[in-house]
């Protein structure tokens, strides 16, 4: 079935008897970008972002008319034409990347989250890769008054750590004094059945900014998730022997500190993959057991989809092995 830009752009050429070539061409282009903006919904900054083309001229290109270089703007946008097309061709050959799905330790993560909407403060501690944010995402997806925040190294202090903590849950005028933000914060999580405040990338936060968040489960009862790599496990068991801050070690009611994938962990990757090849399956499993596990994992099956697609062949385990190698930078 053809598209919008399709029947327009057929619609243009059957008008265009008259014209040069690189008319033809500019007129072709433009009449597509504009059956593009509306196929799609699109802004004109969001064709400004596509295109690379600037804000102002894209609107005039579009609507009102563009009295400067016209044929440089219609190549920009032939390219970008060339880069959907490619990319659709390709994506029409590749096979879809799996979703969420349940390994092992994914299921170890479930289960502490659902700990933590009892009320509790739980902690959750991975290496790099093994799926904790995605987990956290599905159980978002399936459990009503969860909420997920996630900080980052310019988030580490109390008053920006408490702004990413309400933008998750909905409010978009965060001002205020810290005192007023962790006030706004209780009042909108008090009376919430069930409810829990997950807090990714834990790590980069300050120890005072830890102690405000355990504040609130103190004082309202909602349920918090920490979840973090083995940094925040060292600030918070470092500092459980400070008498200022023993309260955020005692609140702590269960701790899942898993630095590594389990067994089964890698087998659920390959079999989302389709993969059953007993020699195929081996080296998924050693690849997950090299840092950055499952993530690096998912990756090196990427490329090697790919490196398959565009051989016209099933994917092999020597495309694993190539690909591999690529995703550690290694000399082929």
């Amino acid at each position: 079935m053809a598209t919008r830009a399709q029947e327009t752009l057929t619609g243009v050429v059957e008008q265009q008897g008259d014209m040069t070539p690189e008319d033809r061409f500019i007129e072709e282009q433009i009449e597509w970008l504009k059956a593009h903006k509306a196929e799609t919904g699109a802004s004109f900054t969001d064709i400004a972002s596509w295109t690379g083309i600037a804000h102002g001229t894209v609107s005039n290109l579009l609507g009102k008319g563009y009295a400067g270089n016209r044929k440089r703007y219609a190549d920009i946008i032939a390219n970008y034409r060339q880069t959907l097309s490619a990319q659709s061709e390709l994506v029409a050959d590749l096979p879809e990347k799996p979703g969420y799905f349940e390994t092992p330790t994914s299921s170890a993560i479930m289960t502490y989250l659902q700990w933590a909407q009892r009320g509790r403060l739980v902690l959750i501690v991975t290496g790099a890769g093994l799926g904790k944010t995605q987990t956290a995402q599905n159980f978002l997806r399936d459990n009503h008054n969860s909420f997920m925040a996630t900080m980052t190294p310019s988030s580490s202090g109390i008053m920006t750590m408490q702004q990413r903590v309400l933008r998750a849950l909905g409010e978009k005028q965060a001002v205020g004094s810290p005192a007023h933000l962790s006030d706004m914060i209780c009042d909108k999580v008090r009376n919430l059945r069930h409810a829990v405040l997950i807090i990714d990338e834990a790590q980069h936060l300050s120890i005072k900014a830890l102690d405000e968040i355990r504040g609130w489960q103190d004082e309202t009862g909602v349920g918090i998730a920490l979840m973090g790599n083995e940094r925040v496990q060292q600030s918070i068991y470092g500092i459980s022997r400070a008498a200022d801050f023993a309260q955020i070690f005692s609140r702590i009611g269960l701790s899942l500190i898993r630095p590594r994938a389990v067994e089964g962990d890698a087998e659920a990757l390959a079999a989302a993959w389709g993969i059953t090849d007993a020699a195929m399956v081996a080296f998924v499993r050693d690849m997950v057991s090299k840092p950055g596990a499952l993530r690096g994992a998912t990756f090196a099956l990427e490329v090697a989809h790919l490196m398959a697609v565009t051989q016209g062949t099933a994917v092999t385990l020597q495309h694993l092995r190539n690909a591999w190698k690529q995703n550690t930078r290694t000399v082929q």
